[in-house]
């Protein structure tokens, strides 16, 4: 029976890890993935909005990189679409940057 060695291994480095190492990249890749969740986006949109206004939104969905917003009153969604929509989009771009995020739309609803 022969043994094999790993590809590219040299003989002189250590076949195995420390669980801390193990660890860390493990995190990384959670966070990761749970910043590319949509639920992620959507439960925190009354923060990235404001309490001023998170009572009269309310994130419906995000798809193909659109996160959809209701709003309730016309004048309301024509300051956020007017004035809001790029510094709330930009938030959301800093706080979930794995989500590839690109646009919000806003409804009234």
């Amino acid at each position: 029976m022969t043994r094999r060695n790993p590809k590219n291994y040299d003989g002189t480095r250590l076949t195995t890890h420390q669980i801390k190492d193990v660890l860390k990249e493990l995190k990384a890749k959670v966070d990761e993935a749970r910043h590319k969740q949509p639920d992620e986006i959507l439960r925190t949109w009354p923060e990235i909005i404001g309490a001023g206004h998170a009572g009269r939104t309310r994130a419906e969905s995000f798809k193909a990189g659109t996160l959809t917003v209701r709003v309730k009153h016309s004048t309301l969604l024509s300051l956020l679409n007017q004035y809001e929509k790029g510094k709330l989009l930009a938030k959301l771009q800093q706080q979930f940057p794995a989500s590839g995020i690109r646009e919000i739309v806003f409804r009234i609803g």
